[in-house]
């Protein structure tokens, strides 16, 4: 079976790649921090070329909005709202 992968897809697997980040920034975790970054930064490239320009410009701001809170401390915020973002999107992935 053959699977195609979309924008959708894409952007929900950098969803979860970012939730890793925040996660693993509100643990404490560099190392963790480091590796799920550098599979977010992996998982916009795929989405850059996803023929979907709208959905590369959210996961660039999603990823702003992931140093800005981790800049000023404010993770678990961030990971609920990213968490009520994501839910609806992860559903419709599945679903197909």
């Amino acid at each position: 079976m053959t699977m195609t992968r979309d924008a959708k897809f894409y952007f929900a697997n950098l969803g979860a790649d970012i939730a890793r980040c925040a996660a693993a920034a509100v643990n404490g975790d560099a190392e963790r921090y480091a590796a799920s970054l550098r599979r977010a930064h992996l998982t916009l490239g795929h989405l850059h070329h996803a023929g979907r320009p709208e959905a590369y410009e959210e996961g660039l701001l999603l990823m702003r909005a992931l140093e800005y809170a981790r800049e000023d401390m404010r993770l678990e915020t961030f990971t609920q709202q990213l968490n009520a973002l994501l839910l609806p999107i992860s559903q419709r992935v599945l679903a197909v």
